[in-house]
């Protein structure tokens, strides 16, 4: 696939400064480390250089527009301690000073980085957040480059509604800028989705659209090459293999390419040869694939070779030369596995699962384990991603517009209509009137409307818990005593033969007993719910207590009223309690960094408490910006009609009170 991502942020020099030598120095030292004819060690010490005269700087300004260029640059030549270490000193400057463009600028560099570096979890939150930035400025270009390049990160994750969504966000406002270059790779990308998504007819329409706006771009690069390597790729999962060699032999055609991108010339030349195998062709198809392969070795182009290697494994297995196959195949799978490549492990371990019958089963399995395991990875960072919408600023502007409006028009009236304008007063208050009573009587409509939602949602908790329990039944008495009664049933059978079918025999009868447990397992699970636990409610909370303490490394100390008889004590009340509590260790597990941990049940008269309390670092209770976590809790509690009181002292803790009346 050719990816495009608009990486690299174009800072804007808004700051004016004073006309000196070191200032001048500095500006010169950071052009000169961007020309590549300089050696990477020159480049670094240019840079370092600009980095340490930029820091004995007087004006903040100052420094922090030359912090944000040489971030900029160590990025581009691959200096990751020195990026870091300046990016971070431009964001915490770019935050003293207020400067929503440049703290924006060092979020879109960070996330840069954490692309490269395969960490797209960490890469979508600086997009967000640089996309949040430029859009609170209104800077439209690049507040569409942060959504293309989330839906870039959208996509690698799999997420492609998530990314047709941001990436045609993007596009919107690119039509309405005229961006030619940044149209032509939001529809390639489409392409790519599309392709992904096996809507091939779509992904060649977004291709070709894209190579459309490539044509108002002078400095085409390598993207019309790029594009109709994309467009030979898709014609090969087509299976339109002429029209995929037509399409990658004309990408092949430019006479600069070996010299320009020797890594896209080797991915051409191995795909053409590997699409003539697949189209049945193999005449010269090794000799091409060897060729590839060479290239991408001088280079030490390791994913390409891992490519190279299964296509050579696929076409030595088709020629039935099958230990040279499974050779080429282990060799791609132990590189695949040193870079870390899963997408190229899963696909070397498939065809190993086809061509070592020895060993077959064995490679199926750590397919089917690995496959399985990156699913759910990418589900859970997916879960982690907050959808971007469009926010109604147009509409504000339209509303103002309106409200400016019915004023002139108004004030117009007034001086126009003097006669009229009381009995006009009059008839408009009573328009108004109208309108409130109207307003008020659609709330109160509202409200009802959301009670009975809420008592709906209500009953659909109510009935999927019972469900669980039914399908819990099912399974431990019915299921399972099938499989128990078939199980005693072949464990009395006499098996007669060799000994490798009576080793079969009673392979397949552990087998059974497997199945059970993991029934009876299932079974008890499905039970295991808080509402419905037959067990004491204070072991359950024991259990999460520990489970917690042994993840956030801290000592607990639980005290429990011996009054509370929690059988007696309304369901809503518990798992309102319990969540509470599985929220207050969680916060103290990421922010508190505590070391001890006391819990306190008690009941007083009719009113059961719980205190929290914990030696960590503490907050500022009055701040204004509160975690959605302490929002929840004291929702929790409203609900319960109890009392909320949270309690924290900057280095010295945090107590947290809750109280509620018993409801029987």
């Amino acid at each position: 696939m050719s990816l495009s991502l608009v990486f690299c942020s174009k800072n804007k020099d808004t700051d004016k400064t004073d006309d000196n030598t070191e200032i001048d120095s500095i500006s010169k030292w950071i052009k000169q480390s961007k020309n590549i004819k300089n050696t990477q060690f020159n480049r670094e010490k240019l840079l370092k250089k600009a980095f340490e005269v930029t820091k004995q700087q007087k004006s903040d300004s100052v420094k922090n527009k030359f912090f944000s260029k040489i971030a900029l640059e160590a990025f581009n030549i691959g200096n990751d301690e020195l990026f870091k270490k300046v990016n971070l000193k431009a964001l915490l400057l770019s935050t003293k000073l207020r400067d929503t463009f440049r703290i924006g600028d060092a979020h879109w560099n960070y996330g840069s980085y954490y692309t490269r570096k395969e960490m797209i979890d960490s890469a979508y939150y600086h997009y967000h957040e640089a996309y949040k930035r430029f859009k609170s400025i209104k800077n439209e270009s690049y507040t569409a480059k942060m959504l293309y390049n989330m839906g870039y990160i959208e996509g690698l994750l799999k997420d492609y509604t998530g990314s047709e969504v941001s990436i045609f966000e993007a596009i919107t406002i690119f039509k309405k800028l005229g961006k030619d270059l940044n149209l032509y790779q939001c529809y390639n990308y489409l392409g790519l989705i599309y392709n992904n998504l096996n809507e091939f007819n779509r992904a060649i329409y977004y291709h070709n659209k894209a190579l459309e706006y490539l044509k108002n771009i002078k400095n085409k690069r390598l993207y019309k090459e790029g594009s109709l390597s994309n467009l030979g790729l898709v014609y090969q999962k087509l299976k339109d293999y002429e029209k995929a060699i037509e399409s990658f032999e004309e990408a092949l055609n430019n006479s600069n390419l070996r010299k320009r991108d020797i890594n896209f010339y080797a991915r051409l030349i191995d795909n053409i040869a590997y699409t003539k195998f697949l189209d049945g062709d193999t005449t010269n198809v090794a000799e091409e694939l060897y060729k590839s392969l060479k290239i991408r070795d001088s280079v030490k182009n390791i994913s390409g070779i891992v490519v190279n290697k299964l296509h050579l494994a696929e076409l030595y297995a088709f020629k039935q030369d099958t230990l040279q196959a499974i050779k080429l195949a282990n060799e791609a799978h132990n590189l695949a596995n040193k870079i870390e490549n899963n997408r190229d492990k899963l696909k070397s371990l498939l065809l190993l699962s086809k061509i070592d019958d020895k060993n077959s089963n064995t490679y199926l399995k750590n397919y089917v384990h690995l496959n399985d395991s990156l699913q759910i990875e990418e589900r859970k960072i997916r879960n982690k991603f907050t959808r971007i919408r469009f926010e109604t600023d147009e509409y504000i502007r339209e509303t103002e517009k309106l409200s400016q409006q019915k004023i002139l028009i108004s004030v117009g009236a007034f001086f126009t209509i003097l006669i009229l304008s009381f009995a006009y007063f009059l008839r408009v208050q009573r328009t108004k009137n109208k309108e409130l009573l109207f307003e008020r009587e659609q709330q109160k409509s509202n409200e009802e409307i959301f009670s009975l939602m809420l008592k709906q949602q209500s009953k659909l908790e109510e009935g999927r818990l019972k469900e669980r329990h039914r399908i819990s039944e099912d399974l431990h008495d019915g299921v399972l005593g099938k499989i128990f009664g078939t199980r005693i049933g072949l464990g009395f059978l006499n098996i007669k033969g060799d000994e490798r079918a009576i080793k079969k025999h009673q392979f397949f009868i552990n087998e059974l007993q497997n199945i059970e447990k993991e029934i009876r397992t299932i079974s008890h699970e499905l039970k295991n719910e808080i509402l419905s636990s037959k067990e004491d409610f204070f072991k359950i909370i024991d259990n999460l207590i520990e489970q917690k303490s042994n993840i956030g490394n801290f000592e607990y100390k639980t005290v429990y009223d011996k009054k509370i008889h929690w059988s007696e004590i309304n369901d809503g009340i518990k798992i309102n309690l319990y969540r509470i509590l599985q929220e207050a260790l969680q916060n103290i597990i990421k922010y508190a960094h505590a070391s001890n941990v006391k819990i306190e049940f008690k009941l007083e008269e009719n009113t059961l408490i719980l205190l929290i309390e914990d030696d960590g670092r503490g907050f500022d209770v009055f701040e204004k910006r509160k975690g959605i976590g302490i929002k929840n809790m004291k929702s929790r509690v409203r609900k319960l009609n109890g009392v909320f009181e949270i309690d924290s002292i900057i280095n010295k803790g945090t107590a947290i009170f809750v109280s509620c009346p018993i409801q029987n």
